[in-house]
């Protein structure tokens, strides 16, 4: 149970519990007095016997005499005429006359072990007599006990049952809490020497529980990202370690005079050129991940005509793309006035990455195709080349750190080029896409909402 659904039955209990036990008390204590009324006659019966000749508030005058001349005996109500209208007493019958007499014999004779009470009503033209037989009043004990007065009961109950109720429900609470506390501080501490393997399990429905999944969402995502970190590493140490070895090896030869000639130098050199400006390309690209990733690289959002963006890009790359002897083939159709905030520079790296892919892999001599359209009110890019395409077991992969594809395992690069791109994409809450056939084309599309 939540925390606060308890802390609000306390609340609830305490305000609730003494009027319930009030009610209850009441109820209570009229279910026992209903038990002490008499099985009295109805009005309609006794105004027949008196001829109609009694009112129904001259009765009920003398029901509630009846009623609180019953606590202390026997009651029995004759008609002028001694007619008997009610009776407890064992000695005189409903509905029968008594001998007047023998009644007022039973006044006049002290030797009774009771005492008879003689009273009379008037009612408007009848006179009703009462006769009480009181019990005599037993022994006095040797030691009286203490009665406490009835009103005092629906008082002292709330006194004894609220405190009570109050301090059972502050041990749950505090016992849930307590013990919940007790197992989340555990498992934070272990977590946080490095136990990343420990599933934290907190019984219950409360919020204490609500934060230990968060806890074992947060341990499984620290997990995550130690293996991650830990392949990045190694792969960061296996792709530089290869232009390294060969930088290396070919300064060698030349040290040891292996590369003797000048020709042998002169190649030796180019090689050591071009290793080493592919190594830096390799740590460029590491570090620009790195400050993505870290949040180090903070973009600058402003609205950018995105029409008039895609043509500079194109523009920029035509030279590199056509030097490889490959064409840039563009189709914009959007809006003159469209633009979408973004953070240029990051857009740009994103795009110039798509390209470079295309070209890296598309067959010589071909086409990389791009093409911007708007269909409701949704922008669409897609970046497409003709060449041998991306193996299906490698297709939900290519947006991951480090991944590098069957095809592409002995092209440079750390696999970084990619996920750069998706890491724009979802920085700008754009989305991005692939798909590829076998031997013809890939695609990739950036999805970008109009607002």
């Amino acid at each position: 149970m939540k925390i606060q659904t308890q802390a609000r039955l306390l609340v609830g209990g305490i305000l609730l519990v003494p009027v319930l036990i009030i009610i209850g008390n009441t109820l209570f204590r009229n279910f026992i007095n209903n038990d002490d009324e008499l099985d009295l006659p109805a009005y309609e019966d006794v105004s027949a016997m008196l001829n109609e000749t009694m009112s129904i508030s001259d009765w009920g005058t003398i029901v509630r005499h009846i009623n609180s001349s019953r606590r202390v005996g026997e009651v029995t109500v004759f008609r002028n005429d001694y007619l008997v209208l009610y009776s407890t007493n064992a000695e005189f019958s409903s509905g029968i006359f008594a001998d007047r007499e023998g009644v007022l014999s039973l006044l006049g004779d002290e030797n009774n072990a009771s005492r008879y009470i003689f009273t009379s009503q008037n009612t408007d033209e009848n006179r009703v007599y009462i006769l009480t037989r009181t019990t005599p009043p037993p022994a006095p004990q040797s030691r009286p006990r203490f009665r406490l007065p009835s009103f005092f009961l629906p008082i002292i109950i709330p006194i004894i049952i609220l405190p009570l109720f109050v301090i059972v429900m502050t041990i749950i609470i505090t016992s849930s809490i307590t013990r919940s506390v007790q197992i989340l501080e555990n498992a934070t501490r272990r977590i946080a020497e490095g136990e990343l393997d420990l599933a934290v399990d907190v019984k219950g429905s409360n919020e204490i529980t609500s934060l230990t999944k968060s806890l074992n969402k947060m341990r499984v995502d620290l997990k995550e990202d130690q293996l991650r970190r830990t392949r990045f590493i190694m792969g960061i140490s296996h792709d530089l370690k290869t232009p390294l070895a060969l930088i290396k090896g070919y300064a060698e030869a030349i040290v040891d005079g292996v590369a003797a000639d000048s020709a042998s130098m002169t190649n030796a050199s180019e090689i050591i050129i071009t290793k080493t400006d592919q190594l830096e390309g390799m740590i460029n690209d590491l570090i620009d991940f790195v400050r993505m990733d870290t949040g180090e690289w903070r973009a600058q959002l402003r609205r950018i005509n995105i029409s008039a963006f895609l043509h500079s890009i194109i523009k920029s790359m035509s030279c590199d793309v056509e030097l490889l002897q490959h064409a840039l083939v563009q189709t914009i159709d959007l809006p003159e006035n469209l633009s979408v905030p973004m953070d240029e520079r990051l857009v740009y790296r994103a795009f110039e990455n798509l390209i470079n892919n295309a070209v890296r892999y598309s067959y010589e001599k071909s086409e990389i195709n791009i093409k911007a359209v708007m269909q409701d009110n949704t922008v669409t890019i897609t970046v497409s080349n003709n060449g041998q395409g991306i193996d299906s077991e490698d297709l939900p992969h290519v947006f991951e750190m480090l991944y590098r594809g069957t095809s592409s395992r002995r092209e440079q690069g750390m696999g970084l080029g990619l996920a750069v791109v998706k890491w724009v994409a979802d920085y700008h809450g754009w989305s991005v896409s692939v798909s590829s056939e076998a031997g013809r084309e890939t695609c990739f599309t950036i999805t970008i909402p109009k607002n």
